[in-house]
């Protein structure tokens, strides 16, 4: 059970943004990104079939999108220039009356106005409605329900599919929204979804992109980066089963690596990332 956020809370939760951010860059981090994305809070807030609020964080695109134009500003302001802000930020929730490409791009541009974030890497699904939106490939249903405790595990088993979707897997399967955003601003962005190899890495400068994010490959292959330096034509050994999904309750981890030995793909190399 959720009660709705008050002023005093957002206030918090704002500043907390902040502090979040200037911890980072005492830490010794080169860049912060700020997570507008998957239905977390700032994006359940922007989404028009979540946020049911009446107030001026609520209704209008201006509204349901302030909460994460606060927390980028102050995430901006405790960090100055020292680091570089990153925005991920919701192109589709992947489920009907969500947040949407159209609002998603006014946003990207409200962002680059406010001068509040250096680069925008956009994404895409929704944790709380269709998260298998974002990753594409196999829906690990049984190995989800094997680390669940009962009754959530029987739950799983018998409607998990009607929650945790399987959306078939090519490379690069974000670009086609992602570069409608690209058209619309100047910030630098990252591209994210599929980025396995070098030939969509090379497409995805020439669109553009001045970046690639990569995430479950870097899992299967830590060294990936390296064999993509040294061998164009190299690709990646993930297979897209997403079982690391589940892996996050116990430390994520690729499951296939599991059976491998510990020099298998370059465990003790110096990897480039």
């Amino acid at each position: 059970m959720t009660r709705p956020a008050t002023r005093e809370d957002l206030t918090r939760i704002v500043r907390d943004f902040g502090n979040a951010g200037a911890s980072a860059v005492e830490a010794g981090f080169d860049a912060v990104e700020v997570h507008l994305g998957h239905n977390y809070l700032a994006s359940s807030f922007t989404s028009p079939r979540l946020n049911r609020r009446t107030d001026d964080y609520g209704g209008s695109l201006a509204n349901r999108t302030r909460l994460a134009r606060e927390v980028t500003r102050a995430v901006r302001d405790a960090v100055g220039d020292r680091v570089a802000v990153l925005a991920k930020v919701n192109m589709d929730d992947g489920a009907p009356g969500g947040f949407w490409l159209d609002e998603a791009i006014q946003l990207a541009r409200w962002l680059e106005r406010d001068g509040s974030v250096d680069a925008l890497e956009m994404t895409a699904g929704s944790s709380l409605r269709n998260p298998m939106y974002l990753f594409r490939g196999d829906a690990p249903l049984e190995d989800f329900a094997a680390v669940m405790p009962q009754p959530v595990r029987l739950g799983v088993k018998m409607v998990g599919g009607k929650f945790l979707k399987s959306y078939p897997y090519t490379d690069a399967y974000l670009l086609e929204q992602a570069r409608q955003v690209r058209a619309a601003v100047d910030l630098p962005m990252v591209l994210l979804g599929g980025v396995t190899n070098r030939e969509v890495m090379d497409t995805a400068m020439r669109e553009g992109f001045g970046f690639v994010a990569m995430a479950r490959a870097l899992l299967r292959e830590p060294d990936l980066v390296n064999r993509l330096r040294d061998d164009a034509g190299a690709h990646s050994l993930c297979i897209h089963c997403n079982k690391c999904m589940p892996s996050i309750y116990r430390g994520t981890h690729c499951v296939l690596r599991d059976s491998e030995g510990p020099r298998a793909h370059g465990w003790g190399r110096n990897t480039v990332v």
